[in-house]
């Protein structure tokens, strides 16, 4: 009889421990650099991790009262562990309707813009000065599962060579496996500069370049799921307070090219 009060008295303190415990915020995350930088594997230090999504949704994690885990992911595994439930969001996600069957998007985009370019070897020859030039091309470099622009997504007169990671795609052009590659410029920019590929590639003259929203998404299955309308609040503050402008601002300014 003497061991029933002890077993109360663990149980109640289980009890507290596990009010005073903040939720976890597990947050998809993949190599795509001025977004998310430090997203390379799972051995990635979670804490040297930046970028403009990293920042944002750290700080709305921290707004929030959550613990933030990042998950690291291809961008398919990312978009497969959202619908499954095992990620609770994703960042730089264009709106789509099979997405919409898994994911409820927030209700305000934090890009308005993401402009596409097509990069050759520099020395090759290659000439890219509108879309019609790459119907001319052998091999153009995409990522697998990713969206550029309508026109582009929808053509199946190109001849795409797709890969699992953006960052394999300038060592392809650089080594001549493919002729060019389609990406976005604000991350080519950085890798342009950051990883030493602006004396071997060069961009196309043609940039496609509209109106594009980018969002952050909570995945239908997530705990957090509920927490939906915080997330919004969370995010129309930061744009309020200019967070989310300044973050961007400051990341496209160090990685211009």
């Amino acid at each position: 009889m003497r061991t029933f009060p002890c077993l109360v008295g663990v149980l109640a303190l289980l009890f507290l421990a596990g009010i005073g415990q903040a939720e976890t915020l597990r947050y998809a995350v993949f190599p795509a650099p001025p977004y998310m930088m430090g997203a390379e594997t799972e051995k990635a230090d979670d804490r040297s991790a930046s970028g403009i999504d990293v920042d944002i949704v750290r700080e709305m994690a921290r707004r929030m009262g959550l613990d933030l885990a990042l998950v690291h992911c291809s961008w398919l595994r990312c978009l497969s562990l959202m619908e499954n439930g095992e990620a609770d969001l994703l960042s730089s996600a264009y709106k789509k309707p099979d997405r919409e069957k898994y994911m409820d998007y927030l209700a305000r985009p934090y890009l308005d813009s993401l402009p596409i370019a097509f990069y050759v070897k520099k020395g090759s020859g290659v000439r890219i000065t509108d879309y019609a030039d790459i119907y001319r091309l052998d091999s153009v470099g995409v990522l697998r599962g990713a969206s550029y622009f309508a026109q582009f997504d929808q053509d199946t007169r190109v001849r795409k060579y797709e890969v699992a990671s953006q960052d394999q795609l300038f060592p392809m052009l650089v080594s001549g496996r493919i002729q060019a590659m389609a990406g976005y410029v604000p991350t080519e920019n950085y890798r342009l500069k950051a990883e030493g590929f602006a004396g071997q590639v060069e961009r196309s003259a043609y940039v496609h370049d509209e109106k594009a929203e980018v969002y952050m998404a909570v995945s239908r299955k997530s705990p957090l799921a509920a927490r939906l309308a915080e997330f919004n609040r969370v995010n129309e503050a930061l744009f309020r307070e200019g967070f989310i402008a300044r973050v961007i601002r400051e990341y496209y300014d160090r990685y211009s090219y």
